[in-house]
């Protein structure tokens, strides 16, 4: 880059969570002689160095050059594309699942022993990391519903990384929703498989908890960001921003989130993002110390926040792309049927593709598939319409146990 001169730059006031490598910090939030630093202005070049500003300070001013950046003086530049994308599925979602169902068992595993290795040694596997998010950004961009439909199935026995693991797959999914690039896909596909590391810090005993954890055991889990940034910050070849949503996804807009409390022009546009998707899949999720809700409930709860404790945009696009009835969900008909939830219609949330697989009398019974965007009618001659949405697991339904049924059927839906 040509050097810029004092007519071609100005000074931007940045929080110090918002700084990146490669930015030039002219002038801090106290005097350079009150510090360590032994240049009065000077380009961020290493982690430690950004380190030791987030640690020191509250916020810097940083130089811009205009033509490069839009000037919004004190609060964050939001990272949308200057140009949205326009993506569409490349094959039908029974041909995706063929494929995705063993690359999501291998990326379950995989995430699993990332986890593992930070548990044990303190090291982070870039390679496999990257692997892992690539694989999904593939499967998102040939079809954005078949790894979300593969995220209903549930292993209690390593809730972490597969809540991490699904966390990765909403946001790139999303990501796809917002008009990311794929280079941002990846990012913010690395920034959802990492945000939750710092739990590996958290004893076993309190993650493992059947009954309601206590007061201080609360604040233990809490420091599970911190430990996350503290876990990244050292790691190379690891998208930076993912240092940022590791220690920021459980601030609030309206500051009543953790672990600083600090309001909405200080959270990262990624952390945003990871914000929704996290709880969405939390609340969802059977864990040791709470029980799963309903993907309905769960996105009225979530709604219920926009603009207090999340973005309020960002949301209606997350509602958009995952349904008010999400794919792999289980919903009962008007008739007492029930059925699981194939796939999303983006044109009216209330009609997507449903596979019909018990009576009314809640036993199995031959399996059909209807599109109430078509029109799905009873053998009553009535139109079929979904009277509720149903908790993972419920009637002992295991949706895996479907999948075979669904790459042959889905895509010749009968109504």
């Amino acid at each position: 880059m040509p050097e810029v001169t004092s007519s071609e730059y100005i000074e931007l006031k940045r929080s110090v969570d918002l700084l990146e490598l490669g930015m030039f910090v002219t002038r801090l939030d106290r005097p350079w002689e009150d510090t360590d630093f032994i240049y009065q202005g000077f380009q961020i070049n290493t982690l430690d160095e950004l380190q030791a500003l987030q640690d020191l300070c509250d916020y810097v001013y940083v130089r811009a050059a205009k033509q490069r950046w839009h000037i919004e003086q004190g609060s964050q530049r939001e990272k949308t594309p200057s140009k949205k994308i326009v993506y569409i599925n490349k094959i039908p979602i029974n041909q995706e699942l063929a494929y995705a169902h063993s690359a999501y068992k291998d990326a379950c595993s995989q995430t699993a022993a990332i986890l593992d290795s930070i548990r044990l040694s303190g090291e982070l596997d870039k390679h496999q990391v990257n692997q892992v998010v690539d694989d999904c950004v593939d499967s998102i961009l040939r079809n954005n519903t078949a790894l979300i439909w593969l995220t209903q199935i549930r292993n209690k026995d390593n809730y972490t990384a597969e809540h991490s693991l699904r966390v990765c797959i909403y946001a790139i999914a999303l990501g796809r929703e917002l008009g990311f690039k794929e280079l941002e896909l990846q990012n913010i596909g690395v920034c959802g498989l990492l945000h939750d590391v710092g739990m590996v810090r958290i004893p076993k005993n309190i993650l493992q908890r059947k009954n309601t954890l206590t007061d201080k055991e609360i604040q233990i889990v809490r420091q599970h960001p911190v430990y996350g940034k503290k876990l990244l910050i050292s790691k190379t070849g690891i998208y930076p921003g993912a240092v940022d949503v590791a220690y920021c996804h459980h601030e609030r807009l309206d500051g009543s989130g953790y672990p600083r409390g600090i309001t909405t022009e200080r959270i990262p546009y990624y952390a945003k993002i990871i914000a929704i998707i996290d709880s969405y899949d939390s609340m969802i999720s059977d864990q040791p110390h709470s029980h799963s809700i309903t993907t309905l409930d769960a996105c009225r709860y979530i709604y219920q926040g926009k603009d207090t404790l999340y973005d309020k945009a960002l949301l209606g696009h997350f509602i958009h792309f995952i349904g008010i009835y999400a794919p792999g969900s289980l919903v009962e008909m008007n008739t007492g049927e029930v059925g699981i939830v194939i796939e999303t219609n983006n044109e009216d949330g209330i009609k997507p593709k449903i596979l019909l697989i018990l009576g009314s009398d809640k036993l199995p019974k031959n399996e059909r598939m209807i599109d109430l965007n078509k029109g799905g009618i009873t053998f009553t001659n009535t139109a079929y319409l979904i009277k509720k949405s149903l908790s993972h697991g419920s009637y002992g339904v295991n949706i895996e146990n479907y999948l075979p049924i669904i790459k042959q059927k889905s895509k010749y839906p009968r109504s």
